[in-house]
């Protein structure tokens, strides 16, 4: 999946599966559900869901950034 198409699924509360920029492997199992994302061989719910997720994987995205 494609950055845009993430953002758009985290959105849109459907079941999804896919690798960010950062490398971070994120999912939702279950309509409207948490999305987990890989950390230490699990999945585990990421603390935030929603439009603050969204804000969190921008910042990250920008954190990168030299």
């Amino acid at each position: 999946m494609t950055h845009e198409q993430i953002r758009q699924a985290i959105r849109s509360g459907w079941p999804f599966f896919g690798v960010t920029r950062q490398g971070q492997v994120m999912a939702r199992y279950v309509p409207y559900g948490p999305v987990f994302r890989w950390k230490r061989n699990q999945m585990i719910p990421t603390p935030l869901q929603g439009e603050d997720l969204l804000w969190w994987l921008q910042a990250n995205d920008e954190g990168e950034e030299p």
